[in-house]
């Protein structure tokens, strides 16, 4: 008897130091991105528990507000065609006047190739009305046709009347602002059809309106859907990878006009904490929730918590964490945490979160 008492209290130690917390289910990124954004991840496995070693010492700008984000790629899809009314009064589409469809893949225009709608937007609106050339991929074979972008008496720019559709595109939260103007978002990769993380090479990030919401539900996520201003650029992408987008502003951003010290892994805690993020009504605001599960990770890993949204009104308009939520920032105790990276399909009121000494150490 004491042989096995001793045999179990030597496996219970092992355990312990090996620090193994058994986690499962179903989880689906909560961003809403073309490709990535229903992603099923099956069998989480373990997560390891170890003492987290370096501490950090740094105050950041509190993210929370959505923003519209794009991989660059080769050439843009034509998803619609719009008119819009020109100087003359009269409505107009340059577009089908160039007899460009649906699905068609805009490469270059006007000599310049296009790797995303806002180089699109950009060259057009700059065009002063001049007829440009413009190349596109249809079903495969590439054609050339020329295209005279007109002005939208009420947008007072010269357009093109038609919709486009990045390699990737989709809306995420902003977590953090550095003070040298870097920020991270989304806690979790822009990925393909194929569940692939995209290489970024290069990207736009821009402003993004939120018009309305998809309410989360068991067995469908819920959604965040919104929209880009294409003609408001405010930085670029330049990684894409497990821990987030990452990225850098142009200039501090007007809504940047606080600080937080973001926290190390070891203050972190089991119990009450707020997230912040960004609903229909474009204002951003704090909703209570409580951290279940707060793993000590001694190396960069993408989930570190555990989460259960707790307050009454996030869940009447969203149901829990929805696609579009990603990077909402997790405070406790005055601190950044981190943020929100997946939520349960089987249950939308809890979802995972990321450290965001992980994302700063990008």
């Amino acid at each position: 008897m004491k042989k096995f008492l001793l045999i179990f209290f030597s496996l219970l130690i092992l355990l312990q130091a090996a620090g193994c917390l058994f986690v499962g289910g179903q989880v689906c990124a909560a961003s809403t991105f073309e490709g990535g954004a229903g992603e099923f991840l099956q069998d989480v496995g373990e997560l390891f528990v170890g003492q987290a070693q370096t501490k950090i010492d740094e105050e950041v700008y509190l993210g929370g507000y959505p923003l519209g984000i794009t991989i660059d790629g080769d050439g843009v899809t034509v998803i619609g065609l719009n008119e819009f009314i020109g100087e003359d009064g009269k409505l107009c589409c340059p577009a089908l006047l160039s007899e460009l469809e649906i699905n068609d893949v805009i490469v270059e225009l006007d000599g310049h190739k296009i790797y995303g709608s806002a180089r699109l937007t950009e060259i057009s609106s700059q065009s002063d009305g001049r007829t440009l050339k413009i190349k596109y991929l249809r079903e495969g074979v590439l054609k050339e046709t020329e295209i005279t972008p007109q002005k939208d008496l009420a947008a007072g720019q010269y357009r093109l009347g038609l919709w486009t559709r990045d390699s990737s595109s989709g809306i995420g939260t902003l977590t953090y602002v550095r003070k040298n103007l870097n920020f991270g978002s989304l806690g979790h990769p822009i990925c393909d059809a194929k569940g692939a993380v995209i290489s970024c090479k290069n990207g736009g990030v821009f402003g993004c309106t939120i018009d309305g919401i998809e309410k989360g539900q068991k067995g469908a996520a819920g959604e965040l859907k919104g929209g880009f201003c294409f003609d408001k650029r405010i930085g670029n992408l330049y990684s894409n990878n497990k821990f987030g987008a990452f990225g850098t502003f142009n200039t501090l951003p007007q809504f940047c006009t606080e600080t937080i010290r973001v926290a190390d892994i070891g203050e972190i805690k089991p119990g009450k904490a707020q997230i912040f993020c960004t609903l229909d009504d474009n204002v951003r605001r704090a909703y209570d929730i409580e951290i279940v599960k707060a793993v000590s990770q001694s190396s960069r890993d993408d989930k570190g918590m555990v989460l259960h949204v707790t307050d009454k009104t996030l869940l009447d308009k969203t149901g829990g964490i929805v696609q579009g939520m990603s990077g909402s920032p997790i405070v406790q105790n005055g601190k950044l945490c981190g943020a929100v990276t997946h939520v349960f399909v089987n249950d939308p009121t809890r979802g995972y979160g990321m450290y965001a000494k992980w994302m700063l150490t990008n």
